[in-house]
């Protein structure tokens, strides 16, 4: 179980939305009208109004216009730059501000090859309009203020999830049990990840066999169980380090690993830095660009 101490750490700064407004090509970020090459460990939606610009994500150059969204996972690698006429937003989140029935959503973000979504024309001008009175509520202080983002975040991730499906053309996956499996793997991953590290667990616990759940994860989020699972936890083990001041044996501890050596050799791999490195190069910030 995680401790007292980073509880209230990640109900300090992970149950928490920041939204930035892009105005002119610009909004608060290291340069105007670009970011550096980086990673969060946060979910984030880029949302593009109007205006052009061009996106890199883990190594794919993709170029935007008016009414784009890029959906953008914890990890992922990337760089965007926006031309002085671009208006829209960024959200950053991470998943502990949705509750148990809209955290499906977050499964939207995990295909790296579905991270850019053009939005129909007629819609453009609504999903605006819905992004506006998010930001509204977002910095307004009043006692429900914090229910009202959350239902506005979750009509904005229903609403996208909408886009992405009228995009895609093979409706097959749609008429099977495949999504429903996937957010049960995605589930029990949430709520076992310290303890169960083996995918025979899973396959037991969804009944079904190890080459099925590979296909099904495979197809959603172009990764395999066993990466999935591993991204998921390199990912805790970025917040641990982020916000905690607990030590890396006892980060190690809280993760349910056995071998040091394995883990920081798994973190150095994912994110190019050493879990000490990552530490001292961290902001205790969730707003970092």
């Amino acid at each position: 179980m995680i401790k007292n101490e980073f509880e209230k750490l990640i109900k300090k700064y992970d149950k928490k939305i920041v939204i930035d407004k892009i105005v002119d090509g610009k909004y608060n970020t290291v340069n105007n009208y670009s970011t550096i090459l980086h990673r969060h460990v946060f979910y984030q939606i880029v949302w593009i109004a109007k205006g052009s610009g061009a996106h890199m994500i883990e190594g794919q150059n993709y170029e935007y216009s008016d009414g784009t969204i890029f959906l953008l996972a914890p990890y992922y690698l990337h760089k965007i730059s926006y031309d002085k006429n671009v208006q829209g937003y960024v959200i950053s989140f991470c998943d502990s501000l949705l509750d148990r029935f809209q955290n499906k959503s977050t499964l939207l973000f995990h295909n790296i090859d579905k991270a850019y979504i053009e939005v129909p024309n007629k819609e453009v001008e609504l999903l605006n309009d819905e992004f506006n009175l998010l930001n509204h509520y977002s910095i307004t202080n009043t006692s429900i203020s914090q229910s009202i983002v959350q239902d506005y975040l979750h009509i904005i991730l229903t609403k996208i999830n909408g886009f992405k499906s009228l995009k895609e053309k093979d409706s097959v996956q749609a008429h099977t049990n495949e999504p429903k499996i996937l957010e049960q793997f995605v589930l029990l991953v949430r709520q076992h990840y310290t303890e169960e590290k083996q995918l025979h667990f899973y396959t037991s616990q969804l009944a079904i066999s190890q080459k099925k759940l590979n296909q099904i994860v495979r197809n959603a989020t172009g990764l395999t169980p066993a990466k999935f699972l591993e991204a998921y936890i390199l990912n805790e083990a970025a917040r641990i380090l982020r916000y905690s001041d607990l030590s890396i044996k006892q980060t190690v501890a809280e993760l349910g690993y056995s071998d040091s050596s394995y883990f920081i050799k798994a973190f150095k791999k994912q994110f190019k830095k050493t879990p000490t490195a990552y530490r001292k190069s961290a902001k205790f910030n969730l707003n970092t660009k």
